[in-house]
C-alpha cells in the first residue's frame, strides 16, 4: 500500500468543480478544502506509480493551478 498527501490548489470560484472532479479520482479523499482553493487530499494506490500517475492526473486536471506531493508513505506487507 501506497499514500500520499497532496496539496491541490485552485481559484476560489473553481473549489465546486474541482471538488466534484477529485471525488470521481479512485483511491483519492478529500479531507479540507479552504476558500482561497487550496484543497488537501489523500491518494491511496497499489505502489508508487499508480500513487504518481494519480497525481500528474491531478496536475492535468481542468482548472487546478497545481498538485503538490507534501507526504508520501509506503508499507510491504511482511507477514507471510
Amino acid at each position: 500500500m501506497h499514500i500520499a498527501g497532496v496539496l491541490v490548489q485552485t481559484r476560489p470560484e473553481h473549489i465546486p468543480q474541482v471538488r466534484t472532479r477529485l471525488g470521481d479520482v479512485s483511491g483519492l479523499e478529500v479531507h479540507a478544502v479552504s476558500p482561497d482553493g487550496r484543497i488537501v487530499v489523500t491518494v491511496e494506490g497499489d505502489g508508487r506509480k499508480s500513487v504518481a500517475d494519480t497525481l500528474f492526473s491531478l496536475n492535468a486536471m481542468q482548472d487546478v493551478l497545481s498538485a503538490c506531493l507534501v507526504y508520501e508513505h509506503s508499507e510491504t506487507d511482511l507477514i507471510r
